[in-house]
């Protein structure tokens, strides 16, 4: 990040402060006490994260120039040839926005508020405010080892992330290790109820057969009934139509005989008078037929041989007509024996009147068998079968009367209903018993799927626990091994940067994993603590500890060149170190290609060219700088 210009009203000290500065080299602000020199790094600060190092957050309304209500900044600045414009409003109600635009366009902001722009602030500078003040800006303070452990050097190291993830998986852990015991103990909970329920193998498919084949033997008896209830029916229809069937022939047959009579009287007639006119029986025919037939004469005898034809014909249809109600009589009876093979099944329901009378209870049980003795006394009486094979013998034979097959029928029917009764009684207590089973049985299951569920749950959470033990090793190794490269990298950088602040008297440097330092003296041939060297010489050791920091946090996460902002860095040192110092800020790098040095004044003839002056007074609340 570089800075190009800045604006600001009733900032700290300045009514207006405009600076436009050169985007290279080094910045010289200058001036007595209380000039307002720390209040242009103050302002910088304020407008890239809403405070300043000398201001808490609590107080920030304290930036806000004294009797003014309210304060605005500008920042125009660039990162890796882009160009931004920050700009910030704060008034003494704490009312605090902000904004962040293109340079290109700066009307169109591409974030607004102070969150928003902080959150579209970070991955562009690469860096946030505790990270600043280790490193980019150094406050008017007396300089001192940076803190190992603070959270800015632990994100130049790298080291903050993995903390931040070793502190998540250790907080996870605790979490999964608190609610592994709490499955462990809901685990047992089910496990007892599971237990408690008293699921007997088998038992379910024993009471769905014993329940299926009740079902078929009921509706097998109810069918049988229903076909007893028709057969009665049938052998009584058909015993009626027997009768009628019989008569009829009867009457056909004395018809027929009649007929067969006159057909053979007829045909005799015609023959004598047509064959044997000349005979005496001839002779009393003609006579007769006069006598009793109106007009009759030689000519019509043939009629007489048509009525023997006709009376032939009349006899064979009476014959077929016999034959047809024969043949219907057989058909009747053999309809009717029919329903001896219905009686035969309904016989082979022996069984079932056993199981009717075990369904009362268990007979090795006093209260079973009275049961069964009830339930056998109360059950209507079943045909013997010599009743049946009698009543079998005469339905095949025709014989059997309608009385006879409804009287058995209707003991028959009555028995299988009572049959039928009871097993419908049993059939309802299978269905409550299943009902219980299935509920007994659904619920074990419900209980194992949350047994399962439970054992999957605690399996995975041991899992990932153990991952995260893993993790936690593996972050410890990396949080070392970057370490050690860190402190490797910084001490290299500062033996770097060291002879350009100390004209080569101090070289090589010791720093340890708590960032402390001993220098090595050529004099002594051996290192010494910073105790042990001048106070100037520990302030020029530890400004080049510092810049060492800011070029470790521009190669990790910082894009493009950076600025840094000094304030009173050479505070503590004489002419000679001050100039040193200056030649060494001038020559640190394209890295750090902009750098601000406040200072009450600069010695002459340092021979270092300053890009930009800032000449600050301590009267005026007013300060303009063009490039």
């Amino acid at each position: 990040m570089i800075i190009h210009r800045i604006r600001a009203q009733n900032v700290l000290k300045y009514a207006e402060l405009s600076i436009d500065v050169a985007p290279t080299g080094l910045v010289a602000i200058s001036g007595q006490n209380e000039s307002g020199k720390s209040s242009i790094g103050e302002t910088v600060c304020f407008a890239l994260f809403g405070r300043t190092f000398s201001i808490t957050p609590d107080e920030i309304e304290k930036v806000v120039r004294w009797g003014e209500n309210h304060c605005s900044v500008s920042l125009e600045f660039a990162v890796e040839d882009q160009g931004y414009v920050l700009s910030r409003f704060l008034d003494r109600d704490g009312n605090h926005s902000a904004k962040l635009a293109l340079a290109e366009d700066p009307n169109e902001p591409i974030a607004r508020g102070v969150q928003g722009v902080a959150d579209t602030l970070f991955p562009i500078l690469g860096f946030e405010f505790s990270e600043f003040v280790e490193s980019f800006y150094l406050a008017q303070r007396e300089i001192t080892t940076p803190h190992p452990h603070s959270h800015a050097v632990k994100i130049m190291a790298g080291v903050a992330p993995l903390e931040d993830v070793q502190r998540c998986l250790n907080n996870e852990i605790a979490e999964r290790e608190e609610l592994l015991g709490e499955l462990q103990a809901e685990w047992d909970s089910v496990d007892q109820d599971v237990q408690g329920l008293g699921i007997q193998d088998g038992r379910m498919p024993r009471l769905e057969d014993e329940r299926h084949q009740t079902d078929v033997q009921i509706r097998e008896i109810d069918a049988l009934v229903a076909e007893i209830d028709a057969g009665v029916a049938t052998c009584n229809e058909n015993t009626s139509r027997i009768y009628s069937a019989e008569g009829s022939k009867g009457r056909a047959g004395f018809l027929r005989f009649i007929v067969l009579l006159l057909a053979l009287a007829a045909a005799a007639v015609w023959a004598l008078l047509t064959y044997a006119p000349d005979h005496p029986q001839a002779e009393v025919a003609r006579g007769l037929l006069a006598q009793y037939v109106p007009q009759w004469g030689p000519e019509k005898t043939i009629w007489i041989g048509y009525v023997a034809a006709a009376l032939g014909v009349l006899f064979l249809l009476l014959w077929i007509r016999i034959a047809g109600l024969r043949g219907r009589i057989r058909a009747l009876r053999e309809e009717s024996a029919q329903f001896g093979s219905v009686l035969e099944r309904a016989r082979a329901i022996e069984v079932e009147e056993r199981s009717v009378g075990d369904s009362g209870g268990d007979p090795d049980d006093e209260a079973g068998e009275a049961a069964v003795d009830d339930a056998e006394s109360s059950f209507p009486a079943r045909p013997d079968a010599d009743e049946y094979r009698t009543l079998r013998r005469l339905l095949d034979s025709g014989e059997a009367t309608a009385r006879m097959a409804k009287e058995y029928g209707e003991r028959e029917a009555g028995w299988l209903r009572a049959v039928s009764s009871q097993l419908s009684d049993q059939l309802v207590e299978l269905d409550e018993e299943i009902d219980e089973e299935q509920a007994r049985v659904q619920e074990a299951m419900d209980l194992a799927d949350v047994l399962n569920g439970l054992t999957d749950k605690r399996e995975e959470l041991a899992e990932r626990i153990a991952d995260r033990h893993r993790g936690l090793e593996l972050l410890d190794g990396a949080i070392a091994q970057l370490s050690s490269g860190f402190n490797r990298d910084v001490k290299d950088l500062v033996g770097r940067l060291l002879p350009l602040f100390t004209d080569g008297r101090y070289e090589h440097l010791q720093i340890d994993e708590g960032l402390k330092v001993r220098v090595f003296s050529s004099e002594k041939r051996d290192f010494m603590d910073l105790d042990e060297v001048s106070s100037g010489t520990q302030r020029q050791i530890m400004l080049a500890l510092r810049l060492a920091l800011s070029k470790k946090l521009l190669s990790r996460t910082v894009k493009g060149k950076q600025f840094a902002f000094l304030d009173e860095p050479f505070a503590f040192f004489d002419q000679e170190r001050t100039r040193k110092a200056l030649h060494a800020l001038a020559d640190l790098g394209d890295d750090i290609s902009q750098v601000w040095i406040v200072a009450q004044d600069f010695p002459e003839h340092c021979e270092v060219r300053f890009d930009t002056t800032v000449f600050c007074e301590r009267g005026s609340d007013t300060l303009k700088v063009e490039s």
